[in-house]
């Protein structure tokens, strides 16, 4: 089994998810929020089996949302089509100011807050 940010935790067995709860859903807010602000409408997120990841999908067009408590170093721990792109099938009264017809670099505060190096600790 990967362990969560090294946790000692999950070695022992006594994983039961609450011990990282505090942390996933600040992560799930994030990926929530920035996926609704594109227009996607999420499922709930499911953690993927053996992984410290959790994945919900917009019920619109079926784009994808992930959160990763122990992502590789330089990579995001929020991240996916849903929280990086418009939702093609929702309406545009849906989508929030200005996340309508984005350029890649628009999504920069969305980068930001997801790099590792800029995260606060």
């Amino acid at each position: 089994m990967i362990k969560c940010k090294e946790c000692a935790v999950g070695l022992l067995g006594a994983c039961s998810l609450d011990y990282c709860r505090a942390e996933r859903e600040a992560l799930i807010e994030q990926a929530r929020h920035a996926a609704e602000a594109r227009g996607h409408t999420l499922t709930p997120f499911a953690k993927v089996d053996d992984h410290p990841i959790w994945q919900a999908r917009c019920g619109l067009c079926g784009q994808m949302a992930a959160i990763n408590l122990s992502p590789p170093t330089g990579e995001p721990d929020v991240y996916g089509e849903a929280v990086a792109s418009v939702c093609p099938e929702a309406d545009a009264s849906e989508i929030a100011a200005g996340a309508e017809g984005e350029a890649p670099d628009a999504a920069a505060w969305y980068d930001e807050l997801a790099s590792p190096e800029t995260r606060a600790t």
